[in-house]
């Protein structure tokens, strides 16, 4: 045999040998299920059912005040009343993420949280006496926004002290908000098992229906909160009469507490949260992206020392920015960390994100 012939045989073997190891190299090990079951009980035991707890006691923290002013109506009982009033507010915006289960059942977001208020609906409810607010006609002439409204227009006080009509009207909305609470309060014990043994990525899912509210309650801050107010689906036309709680002026206040409790639902708090799931998916980078951008917006809102109304009037530019940054967030959350997790977004929405 020749030379030639022994180094082409000899290259031959090297070859099939390095290729029979490259091919028997092990694949990479696949990484482990993230165990979503405690990311659920997590935002079960942590997140909703206190959330829910607050509201439920802030509503009937204001049931009681109102019930104070109604028995002695003067301005220093109002005022308490009032103040109950945006705590409950306040505390509302953490429950109205989690859209599902026996809050979905009870209709709670619609008829707690409808805005803008039908000024008019409301009016002529009062003046007829008869009414019945569990209906669909009557969904923006109920919940918080309508008490801004009885609270906060023009000559709110001497308007309800002067018309007992007026006065029962905004019991029975607050009345209305407390039963409805203790209702789904009750229901979320016995549904806790439910939603937390229900871990899979089918929209059916407590997990998907999780993702899917949290993305939408997020865009409804986007839209509904700023972008609609200050002009974004009108051409830069500002329509100030779309401000949630324009009459009291806490706009800005409902929206920050909107996006820390937003903050709050993507972490888990101090438990389990999106945030680990997607380090557990080596998604550093998107997560960090995250939490940096909401940081990003809540430091944006505190820079507004105006309300919403009077900062559309002397600084929209800057309110122009604050909703760049939400917007910027939507790609994250709606597109990267959904898919991501798996999930299917099943909501529909019309502002192109």
């Amino acid at each position: 045999m020749t030379t030639f012939n022994r180094l082409s045989i000899i290259g031959l073997l090297a070859v099939l040998i390095l290729g029979t190891a490259v091919s028997c190299k092990p694949a990479p090990d696949p990484i482990p299920e993230f165990d979503k079951a405690s990311l659920l009980v997590n935002i079960a035991d942590n997140q909703i059912m206190p959330a829910l707890d607050d509201f439920d006691a802030k509503i009937g923290t204001l049931e009681t005040d109102y019930l104070v002013f109604q028995a002695n109506p003067n301005a220093t009982t109002f005022e308490t009343a009032r103040n109950s009033w945006k705590d409950a507010y306040i505390s509302w915006q953490t429950v109205k993420i989690y859209d599902f289960g026996p809050i979905r059942d009870y209709a709670l977001k619609g008829a707690t949280g409808t805005f803008p208020t039908d000024t008019t609906k409301i009016n002529n409810n009062i003046a007829s006496g008869s009414y019945t607010l569990g209906t669909a006609a009557n969904v923006d002439a109920v919940g918080l926004p309508s008490l801004d409204y009885l609270f906060y227009r023009n000559d709110a006080l001497s308007t309800l002290m002067n018309s007992s009509n007026a006065m029962q009207y905004g019991l029975d909305v607050i009345q209305k908000m407390k039963t409805e609470i203790a209702s789904v309060n009750s229901q979320w014990t016995s549904y806790r098992g439910t939603f937390i043994a229900s871990t899979g990525t089918e929209t059916t899912s407590s997990f998907s229906e999780f993702v899917n509210e949290f993305n939408r309650d997020y865009e409804l801050a986007k839209n509904a909160k700023v972008g609609i107010p200050i002009g974004k689906q009108s051409l830069d036309i500002a329509l100030p009469e779309y401000i949630e709680a324009r009459y009291s002026g806490i706009s800005l206040d409902l929206l920050e507490a909107s996006v820390v409790g937003l903050k709050n639902a993507y972490t888990g708090g101090t438990g389990v949260g999106f945030d680990d799931y997607l380090l557990h998916l080596e998604r550093s980078d998107l997560n960090n992206s995250i939490i940096a951008n909401f940081d990003g917006i809540l430091a944006k809102i505190g820079t507004f020392n105006g309300t919403l109304e009077e900062e559309i009037q002397n600084n929209w530019s800057e309110l122009n920015d604050l909703y760049t940054l939400l917007q910027g967030q939507v790609v994250y959350l709606k597109t990267d960390m959904t898919s991501a997790f798996g999930v299917l977004i099943t909501y529909q929405d019309n502002d192109g994100d």
